[in-house]
């Protein structure tokens, strides 16, 4: 039997947290919620604070919970560290720690009534349970096509200075596969 894979599973993320949320050391949130939907129907909720003290921050979660098939809900209150990382150029970015492990992680997953990291709550990515015939071509060179239209849709500037920019370059490297008969810059001339 295959693992249950990271799509599989409630999570969230502190990118979702860093859209909503100043994380300003001294400030505290209280009373926000997530809810998870399927098909526009609420399949979960869950109510968080956001604690940011010099010396100890923190997200608290308060929800419900049970297992498939239990009829009673258990009642859970607990907190989940966050640890700030200065990044390179300022600023800083913010990481949960495991409630089980302590790892420093940017996603938790809902796993036996907690949220804990991907390794705690032993669940792939669903690009692992593919088998070898589907990352290999022609679907690849398919995959390979769609993300560089993708990345193409948020080019505003395809060179700098003579130069391809960053994502135009990684358009043109997906396009440049060695199976493509079509060049890169006539495909670019095609979608334009």
């Amino acid at each position: 039997m295959s693992k249950y894979t990271t799509v599989d599973t409630r999570s969230f993320t502190v990118f979702f947290l860093n859209k909503y949320h100043n994380f300003k050391i001294g400030e505290h949130s209280y009373g926000q919620n997530i809810i998870w939907s399927r098909n526009g129907d609420e399949t979960g909720r869950i109510n968080y604070d956001v604690l940011l003290d010099a010396d100890n921050p923190r997200i608290v979660l308060h929800y419900k919970s049970r297992n498939r098939g239990e009829e009673e809900w258990t009642s859970l209150d607990y907190s989940i560290s966050l640890s700030p990382v200065s990044c390179n150029f300022g600023g800083k970015r913010w990481y949960f720690g495991c409630p089980w492990c302590s790892k420093r992680v940017a996603v938790l997953y809902s796993h036996e009534h907690y949220f804990v990291c991907r390794q705690c709550a032993n669940l792939t990515y669903e690009s692992c349970q593919e088998g070898k015939r589907m990352r290999g071509y022609p679907w690849k060179v398919l995959t390979d096509d769609w993300r560089a239209d993708e990345i193409l849709k948020t080019v505003k500037r395809t060179h700098y200075r003579g130069k391809p920019t960053r994502k135009y370059q990684r358009c043109l490297d997906l396009w440049n596969t060695e199976r493509c008969t079509v060049t890169a810059e006539q495909q670019l001339l095609n979608r334009l």
